[in-house]
């Protein structure tokens, strides 16, 4: 998922789970394991942020069943399914390797097909099979695949992401029809 200011989305909140004010939280990677008793979280439901302190977790990775202090019973915790489930950014753990990386650090990366400038990052949208990333393209937004077959490298110093040079019609510029 993308960033949201300095708070991240970690996980999906699902149905609530027994009379306890209980609810399950859907992961998106390792972060929602890693979260203690006391840390204090967001939840963002219809564009609306909560702030709430965690009061139990179950599980982790996929899916855990958490529970907020203040939350007491199944109706309590009702009004915050479907929400997202996130964190400040400084909890998130650090990559292993120069090799991994956040998505969310693309954010404002430039993209290039070749020699032909494409625009920032604006997001990165989750798919089935692939991330796309949202670029701000001369003739507007271009959905382009986060893939091995299309982007040929990223140069996290130059904030640069290179793209296959044939990937692009002349749409993605504004160019012919």
């Amino acid at each position: 998922m993308s960033g949201m200011g300095d708070r991240v989305a970690i996980a999906r909140l699902g149905r609530p789970h027994g009379v306890r004010g209980d609810i399950t939280a859907h992961a998106d990677g390792p972060t929602l394991g890693t979260l203690d008793v006391g840390d204090a979280v967001t939840v963002r439901v219809d564009g609306t942020d909560r702030e709430l302190v965690l009061a139990f977790r179950r599980g982790d990775v996929p899916k855990a069943v958490i529970a907020f202090e203040g939350i007491e019973t199944r109706d309590d915790v009702a009004p915050l399914v479907g929400g997202t489930l996130m964190v400040d950014a400084g909890m998130l753990p650090v990559p292993d390797d120069d090799e991994t990386f956040y998505v969310r650090d693309l954010i404002g990366f430039e993209v290039r097909a070749g020699a032909r400038v494409l625009g920032p990052v604006r997001d990165v949208v989750p798919g089935p099979a692939n991330d796309s990333l949202s670029v701000d393209g001369p003739a507007g937004q271009v959905l382009v695949p986060f893939t091995y077959d299309a982007v040929v490298e990223i140069d996290h110093e130059a904030g640069v992401i290179l793209l296959r040079d044939d990937l692009l019609g002349d749409w993605a510029w504004g160019e012919g029809e």
